[in-house]
């Protein structure tokens, strides 16, 4: 049986990325959560808490698993308690962009740096790390949002970085960096405009179409950007 590890599966898209693995034979999952309690059980589905801003606590539990078949980091913030994405420089406030660097970028390498060991046990391991369009520095034709673009476009960095080093040491590992859409949960909702014309996903939908580009990967595939159709963005 493979082993799928989600961080943030308490969320709308983790839970249903947990949910649809779940639904399919061969998988049981360990899902984290911090600030929400999960509110569904199933039998291969477990649960354990994880502040991913804590290295310490990242340590504990990837160590404890001898094989991690699929890693997915679902989690992200684009707000802080008293700061929204920046529309104008006037707006930039340095301590929430290292908030957003904290959530949104170093998680993924405190993951990969404690996980190495169960990826490696692993026959074809699979890291999906969640960026988002705005990360792509090729593709910002809007600006603003200061602290989330630039906390993307480091994670971008990260994945690239960390794929030429495991082409060395973990060469049968595929590592991405992944647009999932503009998704329908409580990060989105605040910005989504009724008049838009902006295509939104489901978490379902959105999970649906990641594990759709998830069963074509290979190694050959590592250090690359995705987005929900299936399609590179540049970085």
């Amino acid at each position: 049986m493979k082993q799928a590890v989600i961080i943030g599966a308490s969320g709308g898209l983790g839970g249903a990325l947990a949910r649809l693995l779940l639904n399919q034979e061969g998988w049981r999952v360990l899902g984290t959560h911090h600030q929400s309690e999960p509110l569904w059980q199933h039998p291969l589905m477990f649960w354990r808490t994880l502040d991913v801003r804590s290295e310490k606590e990242i340590a504990a539990l990837m160590t404890r698993l001898p094989t991690i078949d699929l890693l997915i980091n679902t989690t992200g913030i684009l707000t802080s308690p008293h700061q929204g994405p920046e529309k104008s420089i006037r707006q930039f406030n340095a301590e929430h962009m290292m908030m957003s660097f904290e959530t949104n970028t170093a998680p993924i390498l405190n993951l990969a740096k404690h996980a190495q060991a169960a990826l490696k046990a692993s026959h074809r391991p699979i890291i999906i790390a969640l960026s988002a369009r705005v990360g792509s520095i090729s593709d910002n034709d809007l600006g603003g949002w200061y602290s989330y673009r630039c906390a993307k476009a480091a994670l971008n960095m990260a994945v690239k970085t960390l794929a030429i080093e495991w082409q060395r040491s973990l060469p049968m590992a595929t590592l991405i960096a992944y647009h999932p859409g503009t998704v329908r949960t409580a990060l989105s909702s605040p910005f989504l405009n009724s008049g838009s014309t902006r295509t939104t996903l489901s978490p379902e939908d959105a999970a649906e179409h990641c594990l759709l580009l998830l069963n074509t990967l290979t190694p050959a595939n590592t250090g690359t950007f995705w987005d929900w159709r299936g399609q590179k963005i540049p970085w």
